[in-house]
């Protein structure tokens, strides 16, 4: 299993256009070593430099991108792509997947985040 096999078992959350409620609260999001690999060789393929959280905002919070504002959306770990899709990380804003995780699934993806990524 890879990290991308993980995150095929999250449901895709469509945010609301401009709202990025999410990325101003909870600062720089954790992320296990091959996450922290990923986002630092794409940074680097895209001419960006690691980012420092001020406040609680995320540092790869664009809101100047037309596509969201997450400067790092394709590589974004585990804890982002979560949020919204389960009962324990539901969106404040009230935005849901189509289907929601039920808790046993949201269990498994922690338990096999743990297991092949720590």
């Amino acid at each position: 299993m890879d990290i991308e096999d993980l995150y095929e078992l999250i449901p895709e959350l469509i945010c609301n256009k401009g709202c990025y409620e999410c990325c101003k609260n909870f600062g720089v999001p954790s992320r296990t070593k091959i996450e922290d690999e990923r986002l630092k060789k794409f940074l680097e393929e895209k001419g960006m430099k690691v980012g420092e959280a001020h406040g609680h905002t995320c540092p790869y919070l664009d809101e100047t991108l037309a596509e969201g504002g997450c400067s790092i959306h394709p590589v974004r770990p585990l804890i982002c792509r979560l949020y919204g899709t389960s009962p324990s990380y539901l969106c404040k804003m009230g935005i849901m997947p189509v289907r929601l995780l039920e808790e046993d699934e949201e269990e498994e993806i922690f338990h096999l985040y743990q297991k092949n990524f720590f």
